[in-house]
């Protein structure tokens, strides 16, 4: 059959919608296998991605508990090498010497009253008082004496920490006073007392302690 061109044209034969509807429902199947592939494809990625995050969990999990595992081995070690220095030193009895600050009253001029205080009228005619030149304290440092009460293995373990109890005496016997040095600290020839600064430094010798307290004195009168 031709048109008025005289040119072919085809009308469309069952075949072709056959092969048509054929091609249609591949494409359909394509598309739905697709679909599928995607959704299972997402599935298996949702079920990795939570299977990682319990690993990952889990990971940390054995990380901490391996933390608190060392801390607890780190610290029965320490505990066991403090109770066997008690143990040993339990029938010892080490004395160490230490500075002590004292303030003392200078003497009173007689010039003031027995408050230190000068009493005067002041130009509106009131009775007025202030301090007097001689109400100064003076700084003293003694020795004093130390008691070793408590060994303690410290965190860093090249430190190990020393209580000492002041020696009780007619002055001090209604209580106690700890204070807290570590073995560096501990007087030795070869130190200056320049480099000592504010450091509580103890001494194995009452001299060498006394010759401390006298420096800081003359310091004091200077």
């Amino acid at each position: 059959m031709y048109d008025c061109d005289e040119e072919p044209c085809y009308e469309q034969t069952i075949a072709d919608e056959i092969m048509m509807e054929y091609q249609q429902k591949m494409k359909d199947a394509l598309l739905e296998s697709v679909k599928q592939d995607i959704e299972s494809v997402k599935q298996e990625n949702a079920y990795l991605k939570e299977q990682n995050y319990k690993l990952n969990e889990k990971v940390k999990e054995i990380a901490e508990r391996e933390r608190e595992l060392e801390n607890k081995k780190s610290n029965l070690e320490r505990q066991v090498r403090s109770e066997r220095l008690s143990s040993l030193m339990k029938d010892f009895k080490v004395v160490m010497y230490a500075e002590e600050r004292t303030y003392v009253d200078l003497p009173k001029c007689g010039n003031c009253n027995e408050n230190r205080k000068i009493e005067f009228i002041s130009p509106l005619g009131r009775k007025t008082t202030e301090p007097c030149t001689c109400d100064v304290r003076k700084t003293v440092y003694a020795v004093r004496e130390y008691i070793l009460t408590e060994f303690k293995i410290s965190d860093h373990k090249d430190m190990m920490a020393m209580w000492y109890k002041i020696k009780e005496d007619s002055r001090h016997d209604y209580a106690s006073h700890n204070r807290t040095i570590y073995a560096e600290m501990i007087y030795s020839e070869d130190m200056k007392f320049e480099d000592i600064g504010s450091q509580d430094v103890f001494f194995k010798s009452k001299d060498d302690c006394q010759k401390y307290c006298d420096w800081l004195n003359s310091k004091e009168v200077s």
